[in-house]
């Protein structure tokens, strides 16, 4: 696909944790992440969030599994798409 420096400059990630529900179902969680320079730095940023006080409450304080996360790329093209790049 035809990219532009705007492309390679976005620094925005789709992070997907799986966390246990009461009734040990597995619920995902998705937090799109702005801040982060790589994907390392994007998961740890989505777990911090995750493991929040206010998080935990919402969700009936299950448990997230970052050993599961998946990690995607958000790319914003010129022409107006979005596309979830692999890391």
């Amino acid at each position: 696909m035809f990219r532009t420096p705007r492309d390679s400059d976005s620094r925005i990630w789709l992070v997907g944790l799986p966390c246990r529900s009461d009734d040990s179902r597995t619920v995902w969680l998705y937090y799109v992440v702005r801040e982060a320079p790589d994907s390392a730095e994007a998961l740890c940023a989505a777990v911090r969030r995750a493991r929040s006080a206010s998080e935990r409450d919402a969700r009936g304080q299950g448990l997230v599994e970052p050993d599961r996360a998946e990690v995607r790329r958000i790319r914003h093209h010129i022409l107006g798409d979005f596309a979830l790049e692999a890391c």
